[in-house]
């Protein structure tokens, strides 16, 4: 796989940090003095590869493995959102990932994560080997195809997957390539534009064509497929929680962006038909949350943002889970 040119698409090169207080102390661990294949940019210590871990309040349940957004800096999930806080509090180790400059999750993000999970293993052995995953936007695609990773290969893994999360992921790949043309296409904003063309250029790069031209690539590397029936990757969660979250504001995105933008241009459409696809195999504890009025940066307004989830629900879902 060839690294991920350039930032990439529309949406994310909009994001900055928002300020929130710290419940608990953030430790920086370092795995590597450099990053040779640039699967981190932005942060504090970019060039370097390493997680954030929040230490629990008492004794460790799991862990909580979160994974930041496409440029956004892995330290600024703690200020975004407070569930680190909220999960910290109860029970959970929290590591996020220096990975951000992906949108699929190749070698060398894997084997960061089995890195990270291992060192997070040692220093918190009484944790088990109970793990949640979750992430924003394209961290979110990532932690629903690491969880994929881990349940396929469970025989050999000792992890085990409890529960895996995504606020507003674009999961299907293909459908992300198709949605990036019709930006070219409809020629409606500059940005949309830039964005569709790094899109194409980034994923064209890495996997060697279109969704057309190398189908099997693109099932290959991404958490869901709509085409396939059982959702390509997708089923190795048809027994595993799995929740998906986003806040489709079509009058806002038109309003910033294009007037002519439809819901099939958001995530939205995508994540429902994922958890479609899970509950048709049996999956009862699938769930699509849709929210309204809660995307919020810096005070501000946002739809696509880790603000739509609410933290404290969240962590008592995983806590549900993890009892399971």
């Amino acid at each position: 796989m060839r690294r991920t040119s350039g930032v990439l698409v529309w949406l994310f090169t909009l994001l900055s940090l928002a300020s929130a207080a710290m419940a608990q102390p953030v430790q920086r661990q370092r795995v590597q003095s450099n990053d040779p294949v640039d699967i981190y940019r932005n942060g504090k210590h970019a060039g370097e590869l390493a997680y954030y871990l929040m230490a629990p309040a008492g004794p460790p349940r799991g862990v909580l493995l979160l994974l930041p957004g496409l440029a956004c800096p892995a330290e600024g999930v703690f200020k975004e959102t407070a569930l680190a806080q909220e999960a910290a509090r109860s029970g959970f180790v929290v590591a996020v990932p220096t990975l951000n400059n992906r949108l699929y999750l190749d070698s060398a993000g894997t084997r960061l994560l089995g890195q990270v999970l291992n060192r997070v293993a040692q220093q918190y052995p009484t944790a088990g080997r109970n793990l949640c995953l979750g992430g924003f936007s394209a961290g979110g695609q990532l932690a629903l195809a690491y969880a994929e990773q881990l349940v396929r290969d469970s025989v050999r893994q000792t992890w085990r997957v409890k529960a895996v999360f995504g606020v507003d992921p674009p999961a299907d790949l293909a459908n992300l390539w198709q949605r990036g043309q019709r930006d070219i296409d409809r020629n409606c904003s500059a940005l949309l534009v830039r964005g569709g063309q790094s899109t194409l250029k980034t994923l064209g790069d890495a996997f060697g064509g279109s969704p057309e031209q190398v189908p099997a690539v693109y099932q290959q590397y991404s958490a869901f497929i709509n085409t396939s029936p059982t959702g390509g990757n997708l089923s190795q969660l048809a027994a595993t929680p799995v929740r998906v979250y986003c806040e489709p504001d079509m009058a806002y995105w038109r309003w910033h962006l294009c007037a002519t933008m439809q819901l099939e241009d958001l995530n939205a459409v995508t994540l429902r038909q994922l958890v479609d696809c899970l509950q048709r195999q049996g999956n009862t504890r699938a769930e699509y949350i849709e929210t309204t009025g809660k995307g919020k940066l810096k005070g501000r307004q946002f739809p696509h943002s880790w603000s739509i989830v609410d933290a404290p629900e969240c962590v008592q879902w995983l806590q549900t889970c993890l009892s399971r």
